[in-house]
């Protein structure tokens, strides 16, 4: 399927949480992987040979594990989804620090990761849990992932002849990540070099079915967390 997908210019992605899923999609030649969780030694060798993306889109789980309790989520499924970022976080790590590329993803969509709120999360965990830098996990969301995406050449980076897209905002994102998720800091947005208001609200009808609400008995908003805000947590190195 990855031979003939190729020969057709079509990139691979597959959704894998499990060793022989991540180890079998690398081997296969897969362009990207989403999660890569649970990795054994097989695993992990396999997509550090390929070099193949992995994407952890740990802001769904992270936010379950944090915020869970907010809007009713079980006390068993908040544990199981911190155990998987507690137990994947190694490895992940091992292959970020062995040229993997990781990529910041978000899970957009269900009631623990609504738009609009959570985009920068993810940043946050790479930081908290991976123990990357902050601009270490600002490389995995803007250079690193148009590379991915095979947009390198348009954007990703602040250089002349490429798409002049860009959010200023005030605060040290070199120091806090988590500076990006306060919309009162958000100065300005350029999109394709013309400045654009940087907070446009809009009336979104999300499609039927599309959250899921089994995890929690509402959706969970920035606002409803007050100083619940980046809770304490292990970092692993």
């Amino acid at each position: 399927m990855v031979d003939t997908a190729h020969e057709l210019g079509t990139p691979v992605v597959g959704h894998c949480r499990g060793a022989s899923s991540t180890r079998d999609a690398a081997l296969a030649g897969f362009d990207m992987i989403l999660h890569a969780t649970y990795m054994d030694e097989a695993a992990l060798a396999a997509v550090i040979e390929r070099k193949v993306p992995i994407v952890p889109t740990f802001t769904f789980q992270a936010n379950l594990a944090d915020y869970g309790e907010t809007i009713g989520a079980s006390p068993e499924l908040r544990a199981l989804f911190q155990k998987e970022i507690a137990e994947s976080a190694v490895m992940l790590r091992r292959a970020y620090d062995a040229g993997v590329p990781l990529l910041c993803g978000t899970e957009s969509g269900f009631c623990l990761t609504p738009y609009g709120d959570w985009h920068y999360r993810e940043l946050e965990v790479f930081v908290r849990d991976l123990g990357m830098t902050p601009l270490q996990a600002i490389t995995c969301a803007t250079s690193e992932n148009a590379f991915a995406l095979r947009l390198h050449g348009d954007t990703g980076t602040i250089q002349a002849g490429k798409l002049a897209d860009l959010i200023v905002v005030a605060g040290e994102v070199e120091r806090d990540v988590t500076v990006l998720g306060e919309r009162g800091d958000i100065r300005h947005v350029v999109r394709g070099g013309e400045v654009i208001p940087p907070l446009i609200e809009t009336i979104r009808r999300d499609p039927p079915g599309w959250r899921v609400s089994h995890y929690g008995k509402q959706i969970l908003k920035r606002a409803m967390l007050g100083n619940e805000l980046s809770p304490p947590s292990v970092i692993h190195s």
